[in-house]
């Protein structure tokens, strides 16, 4: 007779906890909803994820996670309560080392937006304090240094860039650079050459050193050197190059050396088709008479760049024997190609 009791309270008592197990099952997470204010800011719908994580915060207010997004999403529309939210979270007690990095940088980014660059940088170095090769905090630290002008503040921290990390946009020649500038500023003439020459040797050589250190070679009369840089700048700058070949061409005209401008040209030509060089180096084979030589060059590109007006114009130009016709070509392709550099 008590077992025949018993039975039936037993199961009065395994259907309540079923049905609280599965009303909790229906129930959502805090991480789950902290997951769908996630998913309406990816969605863009910030007026959702506003509302999710007030209510969320209602319900725990030691949710830091949730008072941390809920301050990022206010940056933008009420800034001085964004940075009153992540100063109150960063002082609780208990925060993991990732959740103290999340909230300096958020802080940083809070100061960014209001155009506190000393309190940015204090809350960037205590990532670097907490995680000395946290890649996203050197660079923040490494653009105010840029923007402030501290080129050798700037370099140290792109050096530790590319010692911890090995896609680096590597801007280690750029700083270089500046730091050249500087010390030319300063008229510190040796320290002024041997940035440059340290920014030339660099994987990544920023244009500017080429054509920096082109003026430092020609200012000493050394034009091999200045001519070399000048190449190599115009390798880097392509917008740039006519106007350097034509520097290129000005200086071996005035140390009566212009005779070396067809070798010069050829050699450019040997690796990659350049409309102003290819119209020049046509000019100076036809002042030599020589047409074979110019035929020869239009033939080797006509194939590849049929549709050229630089290749039809120099056929016209071959085919007459007008000099006052064959300059005025000379004009148009310079002009079709100056207009093409400059859009």
């Amino acid at each position: 007779m008590e077992i025949t009791y018993f039975l039936p309270l037993i199961l009065i008592v395994l259907l309540l906890v079923f049905l609280v197990n599965n009303r909790k099952s229906k129930q959502s997470t805090d991480v789950e909803v902290y997951n769908k204010a996630l998913k309406a800011i990816i969605d863009n719908n910030h007026e959702r994820a506003f509302q999710i994580l007030k209510d969320l915060i209602q319900k725990d207010s030691n949710n830091t996670e949730a008072y941390l997004l809920l301050g990022n999403l206010l940056r933008d529309r009420n800034i001085n309560k964004a940075i009153r939210i992540h100063q109150s979270i960063i002082i609780r007690p208990g925060l993991s080392k990732q959740m103290k990095v999340q909230i300096h940088q958020a802080l940083g980014l809070d100061y960014l937006e209001v155009g506190n660059t000393i309190r940015a940088e204090d809350e960037f170095k205590k990532i670097i304090e907490l995680d000395s090769k946290n890649i996203w905090a050197l660079t923040m630290l490494k653009n105010i240094c840029i923007d402030n002008q501290s080129w050798d503040k700037a370099l140290d921290l792109e050096k530790k860039l590319i010692k911890h990390q090995s896609k680096s946009k590597n801007e280690e020649s750029m700083l270089n650079y500046f730091i050249a500038m500087d010390y030319k500023k300063k008229d510190n003439q040796k320290n002024y050459i041997n940035f440059l020459e340290r920014s030339v040797l660099s994987e990544h050589v920023y244009h500017e050193s080429y054509l920096e250190l082109a003026k430092v070679y020609q200012k000493k009369g050394n034009i091999d050197l200045a001519i070399k840089n000048l190449i190599l700048f115009a390798d880097k700058e392509p917008n740039a190059s006519i106007k350097t070949f034509k520097d290129i061409e000005n200086m071996l005209f005035e140390k009566n050396r212009f005779n070396e401008m067809e070798e010069l040209y050829q050699g450019i030509l040997s690796s990659m088709f350049h409309k102003y060089v290819f119209n020049r180096l046509i000019d100076i084979y036809l002042e030599k008479n020589d047409e074979d030589a110019a035929r020869e060059l239009i033939e080797k590109f006509a194939k590849q760049h049929e549709e050229s007006y630089i290749i039809k114009l120099n056929r016209i130009k071959l085919d007459t024997d007008d000099i006052e016709l064959r300059k005025s070509l000379s004009e148009v392709c310079y002009s079709v190609t100056l207009n093409e550099d400059n859009n």
